[in-house]
C-alpha cells in the first residue's frame, strides 16, 4: 500500500512527489518573502502558490536560484524534518 502524506489538508501519495523531495533535501533553502507583486511561483511540492502577500503561509517561503520555491509546510515536513533524522 503506498505510504500517503498531508500537505495543506489534501492526502498525496508519497511516490508521486518523492523524486521532488529528494532533489529539493539536497538544496541549499534561503526563507524569504516573495516580493514581484502581481507575480506567483508554485511550490515544487505539492504546487501551492506563493505570492506577493503579508499572510505567512503564502506570501513566504523558502526559495532556490532561478525561481524554485518551496512553501513552508512541504520544507518543514520534508526537508527540516529529514535533517533531524541525519
Amino acid at each position: 500500500m503506498a505510504q500517503k502524506v498531508i500537505i495543506h489538508g489534501s492526502k498525496w501519495k508519497f511516490e508521486d512527489i518523492q523524486d521532488n523531495v529528494d532533489w529539493a533535501s539536497q538544496q541549499n533553502w534561503v526563507f524569504k518573502k516573495y516580493s514581484n507583486s502581481g507575480e506567483h511561483e508554485h511550490c515544487l511540492i505539492c504546487y501551492w502558490t506563493i505570492f506577493h502577500t503579508f499572510d505567512e503561509e503564502s506570501g513566504f517561503g523558502y526559495y532556490y536560484g532561478g525561481s524554485t520555491w518551496l512553501c513552508n509546510e512541504c520544507y518543514e515536513q520534508f526537508i527540516t524534518a529529514q535533517r533531524l533524522r541525519t
